[in-house]
């Protein structure tokens, strides 16, 4: 991953999650309409996501 991905998958993550303002979350919506690799890591990012939560409970304990 090269250095300026790593900020770019903060703010991906920050997206997915909701987390971001609304000025941050216009700049990524507008990212994603010109940059196909950005949407495929936010398929990831969310695939991830769904991963995570099958794996835990909703306690946020793990499932044995």
């Amino acid at each position: 991953m090269g250095s300026d991905e790593q900020p770019r998958d903060i703010l991906l993550f920050a997206y997915v999650d909701g987390e971001l303002d609304e000025e941050q979350r216009c700049l990524v919506e507008a990212l994603l309409a010109r940059d196909p690799d950005a949407r495929q890591r936010v398929e990831q990012i969310r695939e991830l996501n769904a991963l995570l939560k099958a794996a835990y409970d909703v306690n946020g304990k793990e499932k044995t």
